[in-house]
């Protein structure tokens, strides 16, 4: 991983925010856009202007950086974000987490939309990620390791915050808005997987499949980062549903569920 990239667009960030000093972060995957309308917005700045993030290519990721706030607290929102399958490395994958530890934030929110594979995760369903399966056969800590990722071989025993999902589960209740946990599965993309292949991950575990997420997940646990991840069941997975896999169907979902995706964020 390229260090010197990460830390000067750190540095860019850091001109064009001026002194900043976010509590959290929130990344937003495919279908959450909705999310923005709850933040009053301070400053934005392209990932274009990032060495480190560069132009996104996926449809429904914007690539901008925004300096927010949210119920008080400075939140650094990344609208859209770059996936290994890109093929660019992982820097663009690292930087969110990179930047979040280097500026002192505390929480990390990652959001994404899936395939469901439990028949207990229908489409239009909210999961709160319990665990997760790394089946991208890659992983972002491998190579010389740095210490902003801490100890050289790191715990995933409770990745995602028990605590963070206890309250998030509370509030939920509070809001009326159904919550789900499970396991979410990582797949390298950008195909969509097989049936055969959702019927080994049924196997294996996993509740809902999707391409990003784990990688973030994975770095920001080393680096001492409390996480919080949400997904969106998009569609059913493959062989699941009566209709061909398509990405502009994670955006209708994306569109169709924005009511909740807004006061899911907003909940205290």
């Amino acid at each position: 991983m390229n260090f010197k990239i990460l830390a000067e667009s750190m540095k860019i960030v850091s001109r064009h925010f001026g002194k900043c000093s976010p509590a959290a972060g929130l990344i937003l995957g495919s279908g959450w856009e909705a999310a923005l309308d709850v933040f009053s917005v301070k400053k934005r700045l392209s990932y274009a202007c990032l060495p480190a993030l560069g132009r996104t290519t996926v449809a429904g990721h914007a690539g901008v950086l925004l300096r927010a706030e949210l119920a008080g607290l400075e939140t650094f929102v990344f609208q859209g974000r770059r996936h290994w399958y890109e093929g660019i490395g992982w820097e663009p994958v690292a930087f969110p987490i990179y930047l979040l530890k280097k500026l002192g934030a505390r929480v990390v929110v990652l959001t994404n939309s899936s395939g469901g594979i439990s028949p207990k995760m229908p489409a239009g369903t909210l999961m709160a990620l319990s665990d997760h399966i790394n089946m991208m056969a890659v992983n972002p800590l491998q190579g010389k390791h740095d210490d902003c990722w801490g100890r050289r071989f790191v715990d995933q025993s409770a990745v995602y915050s028990p605590e963070l999902r206890r309250l998030l589960k509370q509030s939920a209740r509070r809001a009326n808005i159904p919550l789900k946990e499970g396991v979410y599965l990582a797949v390298p993309g950008p195909v969509y997987e097989t049936p055969a292949e959702i019927r080994a991950f049924r196997k294996l575990g996993a509740d809902a499949v999707g391409m990003s997420t784990v990688p973030e997940a994975m770095l920001a646990n080393a680096a001492g980062l409390k996480i919080l991840a949400l997904s969106l069941i998009s569609n059913l997975a493959a062989g699941l549903g009566k209709n061909p896999l398509d990405h502009e169907d994670v955006r209708r979902a994306g569109r169709a569920g924005s009511g909740k995706i807004k006061i899911f964020i907003s909940i205290p």
